[in-house]
C-alpha cells in the first residue's frame, strides 16, 4: 500500500460523495515521527504473540499520503487484503480500472505490540498500539523495518454492517456474453469497478441490502454475507429501479 499521513477522522465515516477520493500513491515521503513503538518488555511467547495478533483481526480504515482512505481486512488465518491496491484508485470516472488497482494481497503476523502486514509488492504496514490508540506505520520496499517508518498515521477499527460490506467482490454482469468483473467497496461509501469506462460509484445500505449506483447509470444490489455465493441484481441505465432487475447473476467475495 501507499505511504500514509494522518487524516481527519471524518474521512473514515461512510459518505456518498464521489469527489471524496483522489489518487492513492506509493510515493516516497519524508519519514514521520512515530507515535508508537513495539513493546520493549520481555519477548512474548509464540502463543502469546499469536493471541495478541488475533486481537487485530478485522477491518481497518487507514489513509495514504494523499489523505485518501483505504481499508485493510485481516483474516484469522493470516491473510490480509487491502482496498485500494498497489497502483491506487484514480478519481471517480477518470477511466477504466484493473483488479490490481482495487486490491492488494498480503500476510500479517504478530510484531511488537501489534501486527505487521507484508504485501506482495514489498510494502509493509504495521498496526501498533500507541498512547492515544491504534496507529499505522508504513515502509517502502527495501526500507529497514527497524528504522523509522516512511509514514505514520491513525488507524481506526471498523465494526457493524460497514465492516461486513467493505472489501473486494467478483460479480457476473447482466450481459451474459461478458466475463465477471471486480468491484471494491470502501468504508466512506465509494465504489469502483473494472467493467465501466467511468469506473466509480457510491454504495449504501438499504433494507439490509447493499445498493451501488454506478456513474455509468447501472445499479447493482446484493445481500451482504461473509462467505458463500451472492445473488446479485443489476438494473441497466434508465430501468425502473422499483421494477424487476435487468438480470440476476452470481457473485462472491474476493477478500
Amino acid at each position: 500500500m501507499a505511504p500514509r499521513l494522518s487524516s481527519a477522522l471524518s474521512l473514515l465515516l461512510v459518505a456518498g460523495a464521489l469527489g471524496a477520493c483522489g489518487p492513492a500513491y506509493r510515493a516516497n515521503a519524508m519519514p514521520a515521527t512515530p507515535t508508537a513503538t513495539p513493546t520493549a518488555t520481555a519477548a512474548p511467547t509464540q502463543d502469546q504473540a499469536r493471541r495478541q495478533g488475533q486481537g487485530y483481526v478485522g477491518v481497518w480504515a487507514l489513509v495514504d499520503n494523499a489523505n485518501n482512505l483505504f481499508n485493510v481486512r485481516l483474516r484469522p488465518d493470516g491473510r490480509a487484503t487491502s482496498t485500494a491496491g498497489i497502483e491506487g484508485t484514480p478519481m471517480a470516472g477518470s477511466g477504466s480500472l484493473r483488479l490490481e488497482q482495487l486490491s492488494e494481497q498480503g500476510r500479517w503476523s504478530p510484531w511488537g505490540n501489534g501486527v505487521r502486514i507484508d504485501y506482495g509488492d514489498g510494502w509493509t504496514d504495521a498496526l501498533l498500539m500507541g498512547p492515544a490508540g491504534p496507529v499505522q506505520w508504513s515502509w517502502e520496499p527495501g526500507g529497514d523495518r527497524l528504522q523509522p517508518p516512511s509514514n505514520s498515521g491513525k488507524a481506526v477499527r471498523l465494526d457493524g454492517p460497514v465492516a461486513q460490506v467493505v472489501g473486494v467482490y467478483s460479480f457476473q454482469p447482466a450481459q451474459t456474453d461478458l466475463p465477471p468483473y471486480s468491484a471494491s467497496l470502501l468504508s466512506n461509501g465509494l465504489a469502483f469497478n473494472t467493467i465501466d469506462r467511468s469506473a466509480g460509484g457510491a454504495w449504501r445500505l438499504e433494507g439490509g441490502r447493499v445498493v451501488i449506483d454506478w456513474i455509468s447509470g447501472w445499479r447493482t444490489s446484493f445481500a451482504p454475507q461473509e462467505q458463500g455465493p451472492l445473488t446479485v441484481s443489476h438494473w441497466q441505465p434508465g430501468a425502473d429501479r422499483a421494477g424487476a432487475p435487468t438480470g440476476i447473476r452470481p457473485g462472491r467475495r474476493l477478500d
